[in-house]
């Protein structure tokens, strides 16, 4: 008989080996492309060299990321020129050799000179030919550049039917949409303007009929008066963040005509308050205010006007220097407040919202210090001028607001020092508040307050 043969046996990979095996590879296309949309493109490209297995998976992501900033391109010095064209042809390759398949996002961040201006709008109309849902633009050029023919939005963008989100950021792009049928899908637009001017801004604000979202950021320039007309029907949310570019000419006022039947949330953040019409606003519920710069000139008839738009909202936060109490229409529906004071503003301001605010139920009060205040509060152990100043910046009401009678039930302050002026309004809140549950105070009182007079006897006092 001839002897039996042994079964082979099979091999057993080491734990070692186990480890380093390729996993990620073998997972499929669509997961590996979902990874690389979440690095910038030039690093997703920079796989194809991993191996075959990852050769043009780069062409199928979802998302592209270009970025290329320099200063030294802005401020016409001597920038690195290699550099600078390595990037625009890097950008040309991978639109070309892409796949057919849709683009999710594009984000292009890049300084530029003007000669490039042809390149820019030939990769924004590649990128909307693959139906691009968001675009997110950072086009700027140097300070040097004489702008004769300036950069126009393609009007393929404004015709766009996949465009849900914009955001153009540009100190040299131009909008002329056409007349009708443009943006049937963008719900979220994000504009970064240099001295707009009312044609061009104004086209913009009244050819998105779906529109959700609103964000104006920019410089505003004095040579003209600015009227912006933002009449948009399904607008839920506006914000306005801009800047004059000579504080000091307070003038000159420009309008803003805001008429959204839908909008719940308003943001507004200037140097100098312009002048603001509403119409047909009933539905806002949430404004936020910060009026930066305060002057001796009556700015009064602006702030009135201001808030007088939108005094049934329940939810209110509140930064002005400048402000008064007559400058107050009644928030009846207020139901939450946030409000920051200054050293050398009116502290008066609070106790006149509590006057008109008889439903508010939250109250959040910031003192902030500013440097360009004429008092200097440093602590004294003595009763000097400061401390006596100090202690009238915030005067005892001659009567006792309703809503501390009836609905204040929590109160927040923060970044208060223990100037007597605060402490002073920090306890009568603490006597006065009959349905106070609860009151926090970032800083250490706990000594000043252990003590105080409550009319809340459920109410627990914090220190943080």
């Amino acid at each position: 008989m001839g002897s039996k043969s042994k079964p082979l046996r099979l091999k057993k990979k080491s734990k070692r080996e186990e480890i380093v095996k390729d996993r990620i590879s073998e997972l499929p296309d669509s997961i590996l492309c979902h990874m690389l949309s979440f690095i910038p493109t030039e690093y997703a490209v920079r796989t194809s060299i991993l191996s075959t297995r990852w050769k043009s998976i780069w062409a199928s992501v979802p998302n592209l990321d270009f970025e290329y900033r320099d200063d030294s391109v802005l401020l016409a010095d001597e920038y690195d020129s290699e550099s600078y064209a390595g990037f625009f042809t890097f950008v040309d390759r991978v639109l070309s050799c892409r796949d057919p398949l849709d683009i999710k996002k594009c984000r292009l961040h890049c300084d530029c000179r003007k000669e490039d201006f042809s390149r820019i709008d030939g990769w924004i109309r590649t990128v909307i030919r693959h139906n691009v849902v968001e675009l997110d633009l950072i086009v700027k050029i140097g300070l040097d550049e004489d702008i004769d023919q300036p950069l126009e939005l393609p009007q393929c963008v404004f015709m766009c039917k996949t465009l849900v989100v914009l955001k153009v950021n540009s100190n040299c792009i131009t909008y002329t949409p056409p007349t009708s049928g443009c943006f049937p899908s963008l719900k979220f637009l994000h504009v970064s303007v240099e001295y707009p001017d009312n044609d061009s801004m104004e086209k913009i604000f009244s050819c998105c009929p779906v529109l959700e979202c609103l964000t104006i950021n920019g410089m505003l320039g004095l040579d003209d008066v600015l009227n912006f007309n933002i009449s948009v029907p399904e607008l839920r949310r506006l914000r306005l963040e801009l800047k004059l570019d000579c504080v000091y000419n307070v003038d000159i006022k420009h309008t803003f005509f805001v008429n959204c039947p839908k909008l719940e949330s308003l943001d507004i953040k200037q140097d100098i308050l312009s002048n603001y019409l509403f119409e047909n606003v009933k539905s806002l519920v949430k404004a936020n205010v910060d009026i930066w710069y305060h002057f001796e000139h009556d700015q009064h008839a602006c702030a009135t006007a201001l808030l007088a738009g939108f005094s049934n909202v329940k939810y209110l936060s509140l930064s002005a220097r400048f402000l008064e109490g007559g400058c107050l229409p009644a928030f009846d529906n207020l139901s939450e407040l946030k409000l920051v004071l200054y050293d050398c503003y009116n502290w008066d301001l609070l106790t006149e919202l509590l006057k008109r605010s008889p439903n508010l139920e939250y109250l959040v009060v910031e003192h902030k210090e500013y440097r360009g205040c004429d008092e200097d509060y440093e602590e004294h152990k003595t009763y000097s001028k400061h401390v006596l100043y100090s202690k009238q910046r915030w005067r005892k009401p001659e009567s006792v607001p309703v809503c501390l009678i009836s609905h204040l039930k929590t109160i927040t302050i923060r970044g208060f020092k223990g100037y007597p002026h605060e402490e002073k309004l920090a306890k009568y809140l603490l006597k006065e508040g009959q349905v106070l549950s609860k009151m926090t105070i970032y800083n250490d009182l706990a000594k000043e307050f252990s003590m105080s007079q409550r009319a809340s006897k459920a109410c627990r006092v914090e220190f943080i």
